[in-house]
């Protein structure tokens, strides 16, 4: 809730006249409570879940042959039933543990500075901040993620969200509610160092499930944001640490290959893809090429 009660008093306090985001705005949240636009993350969260892998799951249930030559494991098919019983599962984890944790979190967002006034941030300001947040969240997942992949950890939590050895976008949240909470540190900690404007916590948190529905898409698409953004993983780099399952030790990054590369763990990624594109030198082909399981890339030049 602003502490204005007209827009006059909202230009007097900047001490200019309101740009027409701001103005649009002020008139959305002079008489709501914060914890009520904060709330505002559960239906994004929603949205997101439900629409963003929705696209991708209708072309292979619908246009198989259209999107096989892109499917980076193109053996495995799943069925309509299949796709629903994963997003009925996300959905009562969303319900059960998400969407609580996210009311529940509102004291800690308001302690660390985020905050719904006037001025807006810059669009450079917003995306000086999506990056730290993309940063800090990239490193400190991959540490976690690094960490789940222990006997214990693997067993107990992590295997739930690797039943889906070739992964599709409604996957991406479909985990342990214990993993949930453990990979949510990250996703806050960039907010937590470098607090912004509550519109940038919206597009953080849109963008960065965005982000995991496209990793776990499982086609690798020309117009992939891994062929555009240096250093990106996308979904042929976490899709092979699906398929490899429990036994992966490569490839724990959530965003960026920098800690994959640095700490020595894409290893085994990096001799699949020499190995794939040995064997297309060996035998060239306008095709995919496969390895034994059916793991397909695409595009290795």
């Amino acid at each position: 809730m602003l502490p204005w009660a007209t827009a006059v008093d909202a230009e007097a306090a900047l001490g200019r006249a309101m740009t027409p985001a701001e103005a649009l705005w002020f008139r959305f949240t002079a008489t709501t409570p914060d914890y009520y636009l904060y709330c505002l993350n559960i239906l994004f969260l929603l949205a997101v879940f439900t629409l963003a892998p929705l696209p991708v799951a209708l072309l292979e249930l619908r246009a198989p042959r259209a999107v096989q030559p892109y499917k980076i494991q193109p053996r495995v098919r799943l069925s309509r039933s299949e796709f629903l019983r994963c997003y009925a599962d996300v959905m009562r984890i969303f319900f059960l543990v998400i969407g609580p944790l996210q009311l529940m979190s509102y004291p800690a967002v308001k302690m660390v500075g985020i905050h719904t006034g006037l001025p807006l941030p810059s669009l450079g300001e917003i995306a000086a901040q999506l990056l730290v947040y993309f940063l800090v969240e990239d490193y400190l997942n991959y540490w976690l993620h690094r960490l789940l992949h222990g006997e214990w950890g693997y067993q107990k939590i992590h295997r739930i969200h690797h039943e889906y050895t070739a992964p599709i976008g409604f996957a991406a949240p479909y985990a342990h509610w214990a993993e949930v909470l453990i990979l949510g540190i990250p996703s806050f900690a960039g907010p937590a160092i470098a607090p912004g404007h509550m519109i940038t916590l919206w597009l953080w948190i849109i963008l960065r499930q965005m982000e995991a529905i496209d990793t776990h898409c499982g086609f690798d698409f020309p117009f992939s944001l891994t062929k555009y953004i240096p250093f990106y993983g996308g979904a042929e780099y976490h899709d092979y640490h699906h398929y490899v399952g429990g036994q992966s030790q490569s490839n724990f990054a959530s965003v960026f290959t920098y800690c994959d590369y640095l700490y020595g763990t894409d290893r085994g990624y990096r001799f699949h893809k020499a190995y794939l594109a040995k064997l297309k030198d060996l035998a060239p082909s306008d095709g995919e090429k496969e390895d034994d399981n059916g793991f397909s890339y695409t595009k290795l030049d």
